[in-house]
């Protein structure tokens, strides 16, 4: 067995001239002060992110499949997972309550009751691929600087004209490269600016989409036409725009993934993850 790369990992960003701003920034913010080591000889600052990149190889047979975040959270960095924080954590029953996702019968991890092991548990059993799927799944975050909010981000780079450019020019480069290096032929993203970012999609085509998502979740459980589901939604797909051959689909925002469809058991967010798993594996030809 190859070995796993850990999730949580140091990065390093060279600042030139605007090292003092961003610094000094950074050290306004007691909760990320942790995250980032300044290095002022050098004028770059060294930060801890988070991915989740399994072994394809040994997996040869599930189709991968990338979960497209904007920017890790302090909280979820320093605890070791994506989705750790109080407030996220849910996420992960969302997933597993999915009809393409399942935990193993022996599964160490009760996603109702977490403690100090769960997220370092979690984390190992989607690294490995230990859940039952016919997909394998990875975690990038398109900018891999912690902040608590996309604003806090930009508050630290965006006055900053030609670092800003850079990061996002970066970050496109890298997404490209990750999904040609692990033949990633598919992302689900969860914000529209994201989407918008690696598809050049219009802002005004996705808004508005959690409601009119919601709104196509309640007519496909009540006629389970997936064709008219996605008429009804095909500005939340779209082609990336570094490659032809990656498609990328917007689904709900992570702050709704607890909203529940009334007199259902099932949550839109869920729904509509197992609407975009559903559709890749009817176009690849799976059933």
């Amino acid at each position: 067995m190859s070995k796993l790369k850990p999730v949580v990992t140091s990065r390093s960003l060279e600042l030139g001239d605007y090292f003092d701003d961003v610094v000094n920034s950074i050290k306004s913010d007691s909760c990320l002060e942790c995250l980032y080591k300044p290095y002022p000889k050098e004028k770059r600052i060294e930060y801890f992110t988070e991915s989740i990149y399994p072994n394809h190889s040994e997996h040869p047979d599930r189709i991968p499949i990338l979960f497209l975040f904007s920017n890790p959270h302090p909280d979820s960095v320093r605890r070791g997972l994506f989705l750790s924080e109080p407030h996220s954590q849910t996420f992960w029953e969302r997933l597993f309550e999915s009809d393409h996702f399942h935990m193993l019968p022996d599964g160490e991890v009760n996603l109702e009751s977490w403690d100090e092991q769960t997220p370092e548990l979690l984390g190992q059993l989607i690294l490995k691929g230990k859940y039952c799927s016919p997909f394998l799944l990875y975690f990038h975050c398109f900018w891999p600087l912690p902040t608590k909010q996309v604003a806090d981000l930009k508050k630290l780079f965006v006055s900053i004209p030609p670092l800003w450019e850079k990061i996002n020019k970066d970050a496109r480069e890298e997404l490209a490269e990750l999904t040609k290096r692990e033949q990633i032929g598919f992302i689900v993203v969860f914000t529209g600016e994201i989407f918008q970012l690696i598809t050049g999609a219009k802002k005004a085509d996705y808004k508005g989409r959690r409601d009119k998502i919601k709104r196509a979740v309640i007519d496909y459980l009540k006629d389970r036409n997936i064709k008219n589901y996605w008429d009804s939604l095909s500005f939340c797909h779209a082609k990336a725009g570094f490659s032809n051959d990656v498609d990328v689909y917007l689904s709900l925002d992570t702050r709704s993934k607890n909203l529940k469809i009334e007199r259902a058991e099932q949550r839109y967010f869920t729904v509509a993850i197992d609407m975009i798993l559903k559709r890749v594996t009817e176009s690849i030809g799976l059933k």
